[in-house]
């Protein structure tokens, strides 16, 4: 189970400036584009494959968690559900703290190893419990770029059906809508492929 115990100030990947200008106007509603904006935002962190966290906005912006993970059997390496992990707080399993370096490191940036004496160490089955800090303090570059391009691709298809595969009208037009996951429509294969290469997409592990 997954809590969000500090919310991200501004869950979003863009500024108004930059939104206005992706989609090319001088001129704006602020209201509009920072639905846009937002929009945009969370359209990525489900394409990316984040779980939710009760009934917090997805962002990839930095937030503080409260992790719990059962595991049905002992697991080398605990997978968490955010990243990239800035600053592990507190991990407690079965009840009792346990201490960085010592009990446990972080050997992924979504993933903690257990050791113990200086060796590799197996985090028992049971609760634990992880408050960490995870997600991007500073929306990298390419994040930036692929939130730009989806917030023009969204710009310039308002009003037409988001299930529309394709639309042939002879001598007219003739278009076929190349789109990503099929949970998530509206976000194009083009932009999906940037989120694989920039390693943005969560590979889901299977725990415990």
């Amino acid at each position: 189970m997954l809590t969000v115990t500090t919310a991200a100030p501004d869950p979003t990947l863009l500024t108004l400036a930059e939104v206005a200008e992706a989609i090319g106007v001088s001129s704006f509603n602020n209201l509009a584009l920072q639905r846009l904006n937002e929009r945009v935002s969370e359209l990525l962190a489900g394409a990316c494959g984040m779980d939710r966290a009760g009934a917090a906005i997805l962002t990839l912006r930095e937030e503080t968690y409260s992790e719990t993970v059962r595991l049905r059997c002992p697991v080398d390496v605990l997978y968490l559900s955010r990243k990239p992990i800035i600053e592990v707080l507190s991990v407690e399993e079965d009840g009792a703290a346990l201490v960085v370096a010592d009990d446990y490191e972080q050997c992924g940036d979504r993933s903690l190893c257990r050791v113990q004496n200086g060796c590799p160490a197996w985090w028992a089955s049971g609760k634990t419990i992880v408050s960490f800090r995870a997600g991007f303090t500073t929306v990298p570059p390419g994040l930036k770029e692929l939130a730009a391009k989806l917030a023009n691709t969204l710009h310039a298809e308002r009003g037409r059906d988001p299930s529309l595969g394709s639309m042939d009208i002879p001598g007219v037009i003739s278009e076929t809508y190349r789109y990503g996951r099929p949970d998530d429509p509206l976000v194009p294969a083009e932009i999906m492929e940037g989120l694989v290469r920039g390693g943005f997409v969560y590979s889901h592990t299977m725990i415990g």
